[in-house]
């Protein structure tokens, strides 16, 4: 069977969309004109020549008025849907049905008496935002300038020479360290402390040396660290609106899980989340059940490794309650594999039931998606500890899961945290199904604020970024342009053209 076409959504012709836009005033001018000078401060494309253009009184009045309809469809598309698409991070054209939505606040705008509040509901009211926001007015005040730091091999306490005096020099740039040092002293106690504060801003493991992975984060270009800033100002852009009344948000480049309830953060939870190998993809669902005390259905990455600890010793089957399975779903012994079919046709899959050395712990956040991928308890609670937490095959494994699962089952009938205790003090496994079901969204933001309207620039885990601040920067640099001169047509419709 030939798979259907995906259907083609029109893109908005936005000269027809701007000429249908009535009710102007002047006063509503000049608001969306005023307006359209914080495009910058927002990472995005400068739109002051349109803004000069409408607030000049020696302009024709017909023309403003276009030139302002075009300019607020392009302002508060960029802020409502992005400048680039999430998927393909091709630039993203503003569709009909977006025209149209953008077209009607407008219209609710000027009934209020105030234009400008039209651009103001297009701006995303996620986490962060104004603090990211607030960051770039900064950097585009004080464009920031810094000395790298020669590559070279790790440096360590003790080492001295001109690497570790550029250390110093980049550290002090960013405030960790003072000015007042000595040329040529050596790596000591002053400068590992300054290295492993950055290091913990960054969410790299604090180990006061500076290894590979903090020489990378300290010699990103002052370019490329604004346009990580724009980059994760766009992908807050695309996050869901209405994220839920109550719902769950993982950032896994902050290693970082927190609930939300009516607006406001009530919990926070360390995670761990997969390997660079095996790493975490960004996505949102649903959360329908949770499962006390589950079943651990080994997936085949996990399971092979296993095998080979069994054809060693096969007591280990027993040991740990491991139950195999043929292609049938048949059980079988570990005495009756055939071992000389080891390979990729591999018929035989592996389940480990409830108890002290299940790594799926005690509880299991289940919200069914393509990756399957889920949240869950850990037996290596030891783990967290650690800064950099990327350990895991893909899942997310979180810090005190039975708190998380109480916050989930909160006002549900028969499930507070005394029975939720009850039961994991057991070895059934059990289902619990939500009566309402809990958003969760899985993002990956190298950018986020710091509590106190500061932010802080996190490592890079999966190396993402580079490809999306690459395409947004192309996208940007053709996304302004110069200010349209506008003409009326022989039928009486205004159209813009590009001299």
């Amino acid at each position: 069977m030939i798979p259907l076409a995906a259907p083609v959504l029109p893109v908005a012709d936005l000269e027809r969309w701007a000429s249908r836009i009535e009710g102007w005033t002047g006063a509503h001018r000049e608001a969306i004109g005023i307006r359209l000078f914080d495009a910058p401060s927002h990472g995005l494309p400068d739109l002051d020549a349109y803004a000069q253009a409408i607030l000049d009184e020696q302009r024709p009045e017909a023309e403003r008025n276009h030139l302002a309809g075009l300019a607020y469809l392009r302002f508060a598309g960029w802020l409502e849907f992005g400048l680039i698409d999430s998927e393909t991070h091709d630039r993203r054209p503003l569709l009909d049905s977006e025209a149209a939505l953008l077209v009607r606040r407008l219209g609710w705008a000027f009934e209020a008496g105030d234009a400008a509040q039209a651009i103001d509901e297009s701006v995303p009211r996620v986490r962060d935002y104004e603090a990211l926001r607030l960051e770039m007015m900064r950097v585009l005040a004080v464009t920031p300038i810094w000395a790298g730091v020669s590559a070279g091999p790790s440096l360590v306490p003790g080492d001295h020479g001109p690497r570790v005096d550029q250390l110093r020099t980049r550290l002090t740039s960013e405030g960790l360290l003072d000015a007042n040092w000595e040329e040529g002293a050596p790596y000591d106690l002053r400068l590992e402390t300054a290295v492993r504060r950055y290091q913990g801003r960054a969410n790299l493991a604090p180990t006061g040396r500076m290894d590979q992975a903090t020489l990378r984060q300290l010699n990103l270009p002052p370019d490329r660290r604004v346009g990580q800033l724009m980059a994760n100002l766009e992908q807050r852009r695309w996050r869901t609106r209405e994220l839920g009344q109550r719902h769950i948000w993982v950032n896994l480049a902050e290693f970082r899980l927190e609930a939300w309830q009516d607006g406001e953060l009530v919990r926070e939870h360390e995670v761990m989340v997969g390997t660079q190998a095996s790493s975490t993809p960004e996505f949102s669902e649903e959360m329908q059940y949770i499962v006390l005390n589950p079943w651990w259905g080994l997936p085949a990455g996990s399971a092979r490794p296993r095998f080979q600890s069994f054809r060693r010793n096969p007591g280990l089957v027993r040991e740990h309650g491991f139950q195999i399975y043929n292609a049938a779903g048949a059980p079988v012994s570990v005495y009756e594999i055939d071992w000389s079919r080891w390979g990729n046709d591999w018929p035989y899959r592996m389940s480990q039931p409830p108890g002290p050395t299940n790594p799926m712990g005690e509880v299991k956040f289940i919200f069914p998606n393509r990756h399957n991928v889920y949240i869950h308890d850990t037996t290596e609670r030891d783990q967290f500890v650690r800064t950099r937490r990327d350990f895991s095959a893909g899942c997310i494994r979180v810090r005190d899961p039975l708190a998380l699962a109480a916050w989930v089952l909160e006002g549900q009938e028969g499930w507070d945290r005394g029975r939720i205790d009850a039961v994991t003090a057991g070895s059934s496994p059990t289902v619990v199904w939500l009566d309402d079901r809990i958003p969760v969204h899985i993002a990956y933001w190298t950018v986020v604020g710091d509590g106190e309207g500061r932010v802080r620039y996190l490592n890079d885990l999966y190396r993402r970024d580079g490809s999306v601040i690459d395409s947004y920067l192309a996208a940007y640099e053709i996304g302004a342009g110069d200010v349209p001169r506008v003409t009326r047509g022989p039928s009486g419709a205004f159209a813009a053209s590009f001299d």
